[in-house]
């Protein structure tokens, strides 16, 4: 009987908010995986991260590249916020009511 290899998380003390962000990514991906190989891919990635032998963009690509491959996407993208000044949203706000005043 073969035993199977137990792969741990790797944990870090590192504060950069870049690398807390690329660590929360291998964390969800190493949850999802059982497999030992993947885990042991994973640890390899975050470790040479965490060490700067490899870059941010890199590292996303690699941890992508799972997703692909079993059909599912992730996209790592930015959301437009669209904001205004308060005088401006204030006087926005005033015509809505006024015209939702007159339309009963």
């Amino acid at each position: 009987m073969i035993e199977e290899e137990t792969v741990d998380e790797i944990v870090f003390q590192n504060t950069d908010f870049k690398f807390i962000a690329a660590y929360e990514a291998y964390s969800r991906r190493f949850k999802e995986t059982d497999e030992p190989e993947e885990r042991h891919r994973l640890n390899e990635l975050i470790t040479k991260l965490d060490t700067e032998e490899i870059s941010y963009p890199y590292y996303y690509k690699q941890i992508d590249e799972n997703d692909k491959k079993s059909g599912r996407r992730h996209k790592y993208h930015r959301v437009k916020v669209k904001g205004s000044r308060k005088f401006a949203y204030r006087r926005a706000q005033q015509e809505r009511d006024r015209i939702k005043r007159h339309k009963k």
